[in-house]
């Protein structure tokens, strides 16, 4: 299975051959926080906040988790804050807290599907004045370390889902694919693919991945076009989208 990393070397500064290099030689990628990433809805989704027969007993139990609740007290706020139509006053800050614990938990690194993708190209290429990595990496990676992005019409959970993830980190997946691994449809031109790390802002190596071919921009300025080329000169080079 192939994935590739575009980087843009329109205006390259040394830490982009750094990476550059560490990726080519050293198979490490760099694992962002997600809420360094490009897209304002990233962790952005609609909540419904219908209750339903499950949602009193996994709110109470949010209750006891999160604030200290005998369970006794914890079911009568339950039953009285559904009642008064309070369910989204008090589930609304645990689930903040849950996004920032996934923000400081989770690294995130992207890659496109192809080499010759003209959005990524354009995003994250430098239009051209860029190059494309492209790693070879196992293909029973996928669903573990490599996840592919839903592009879904809109982001959406159930207070259900969010108050059942809180009290069960078995249950917590749902809520980190849509947080992670789900952007809106307009993005689905760049047929993403994301290496999930549980740590951020860290260099990682993608288990038994190797560096088959770099792809070079045909916009690169020479001198970074023949900096590059001396960092490649063990991989083979080919042309942008060729």
């Amino acid at each position: 299975m192939k994935i590739y990393k575009y980087r843009d070397f329109s205006s390259p500064s040394e830490d982009d051959f750094g990476r550059l290099e560490d990726s080519v030689h050293r198979l490490l990628v760099w694992c962002a926080r997600p809420d360094t990433l490009n897209d304002p809805q990233e962790f952005v989704w609609q909540c419904d906040y219908t209750p339903t027969p499950a949602t009193p007993a996994l709110l109470a139990g949010v209750l006891v988790k999160a604030r200290g609740r005998t369970n006794t007290d914890a079911q009568g706020i339950a039953a009285a804050a559904i009642q008064n139509g309070r369910l989204e006053v008090i589930a609304k800050p645990v689930f903040d807290g849950m996004i920032e614990q996934c923000r400081n938990e989770i690294g995130l690194a992207c890659f496109g599907a192809t080499p010759d993708n003209p959005t990524l190209w354009r995003r994250y290429g430098g239009d051209g004045a860029g190059v494309c990595i492209e790693f070879d990496v196992p293909a029973d990676l996928l669903g573990t370390q490599l996840h592919r992005v839903e592009y879904p019409k809109e982001k959406r959970l159930h207070v259900d889902q969010l108050l059942r993830a809180f009290v069960d980190r078995n249950e917590a997946q749902v809520v980190y694919d849509v947080a992670l691994l789900s952007k809106p449809s307009s993005w689905a031109d760049e047929e993403e693919i994301r290496f999930v790390s549980q740590r951020h802002s860290i260099l990682t190596a993608i288990d038994r991945a190797q560096v088959p071919c770099v792809y070079l921009g045909d916009s690169l300025g020479a001198d970074v076009r023949a900096r590059i080329e001396r960092i490649t000169v063990q991989v083979r080079l080919a042309e942008r989208g060729r």
